[in-house]
């Protein structure tokens, strides 16, 4: 790897540089989508989004943890059970991820009603068509 490529001190210690590492992340925009629709059990996100496997989905959920976006919630129950919740700072990521998808479409037109549009603009969510999303 040329060493050009490599984020150096500086690169690390940039906040932009830092949040977006991680949103452009793999399966964060899912995951995110996701939590702007309901809180979501781990399984629930196995089951929605195509191609996230476990360890993925874990790496991911811990990342966005520790940044603020989300929160886990435990139900002490006969058998266990975690939801994962949007924070007020996810909600944040949310509108910003809103503003880019809206300048994409600005050069690029889309068909695709994202869940996250009807989250920060608070209309019906019926009418949601994500084509990367199972049901």
């Amino acid at each position: 790897m040329n060493d050009n490529c490599k984020p150096n001190s500086n690169q690390s210690e940039c906040p932009i540089y830092n949040i977006m590492r991680l949103i452009s992340a793999k399966w964060t925009v899912e995951i995110m989508r996701e939590l702007s629709i309901q809180p979501t059990r781990t399984r629930q996100f196995l089951s929605r989004i195509p191609g996230l496997s476990m360890k993925c989905l874990q790496e991911r959920l811990k990342e966005l943890d520790a940044a603020g976006m989300l929160r886990r919630v435990k139900f002490d129950e006969k058998v266990p059970k975690v939801e994962h919740h949007i924070t007020p700072r996810g909600e944040k990521l949310l509108a910003i991820l809103l503003q880019v998808k809206q300048l994409a479409e600005e050069s690029a037109p889309s068909d695709c009603q994202c869940p996250i549009e009807y989250y920060v603009k608070e209309v019906p969510l019926s009418e949601s068509s994500c084509p990367k999303r199972r049901q």
